[in-house]
Parts: structure tokens; sequence; C-alpha cells
């Protein structure tokens, strides 16, 4: 079982300390991230794998920080495929027009990322068994 992320990639200088904490924090949990390219661009979105990929992922962790209209296309993507996804995003960053956006949980830094994300995959795996059951 895998989630999907959405997040900034080549805007954002956390971007491989935030897939690092990721992964680790899915390591105690039985989901797998699966992850934004590491700053490897195709020149064109392939719109299909992604549908696909949405499609077989468990829910999506949406990070909206710094405002990257691509993470919004994805999280409408994800939103419209009707997937449970949770959203998060660096203190102060402005939101825009997303479903859910006032349940946006916000960090303050990576060690508060950190603890987010595990209380995101925490709650996902409550949800999991329930729905199971």
């Amino acid at each position: 079982m895998y989630f999907y992320v959405i997040m900034p990639v080549g805007s954002d200088e956390h971007f491989a300390e935030k897939k690092r904490i990721l992964t680790n924090a899915a390591g105690y949990t039985v989901f797998k991230p699966s992850l934004p390219l590491n700053g490897e661009y195709c020149s064109d979105f392939d719109l299909d794998s992604t549908i696909r990929i949405l499609q077989d992922s468990e829910f999506v962790v949406a990070d909206l920080s710094l405002e990257r209209p691509s993470c919004y296309y994805e999280l409408g993507l994800a939103q419209a495929l009707g997937k449970r996804t949770f959203l998060i995003a660096e203190m102060d960053t402005p939101l825009h027009q997303a479903y859910g956006r006032n349940s946006v949980r916000f960090y303050r830094d990576l060690g508060h990322y950190q603890r987010i994300i595990s209380e995101i995959l925490s709650e996902a795996l409550s949800l999991a068994v329930e729905e199971s059951v």
C-alpha cells in the first residue's frame, strides 16, 4: 500500500530532507510514499500515469508550501478522484482555492514537519483499519 505525495521539488531547498522524513516515517507503517522525482523533470506531464498512480494510492499528502501551481493542480486531480487528502504547508504560506484548505496543518520547521507527517500516517492507518472492518 502506498500514498501519493504532492510537494514542491525544484523550488524547495528542503526537498531532500522532507523526502528523507517521509520515507523514514513511512517505514514505521504499512505505507510507502510515492514521491515526486528528485529534480528530474520530464519534458511533458504524463496525465494518464499520474491518474493511475493516484487511483491506486490509499491517500494523498499535499504540501502546499511555496504556492506551486502544479501542486494545486495535482491536488485537484486527487480530490476529483475522491482520494482522502491531508493538506500541509509551511507557516505563513498563503493558501489558494483548494477544497479543505481550512484543515491545513501548518508546520514551523522540519522537526514540526516530521511530527505532522507521523501524525498523518498514524491517522491514515487508523482510518484504513476502520474501513476494513
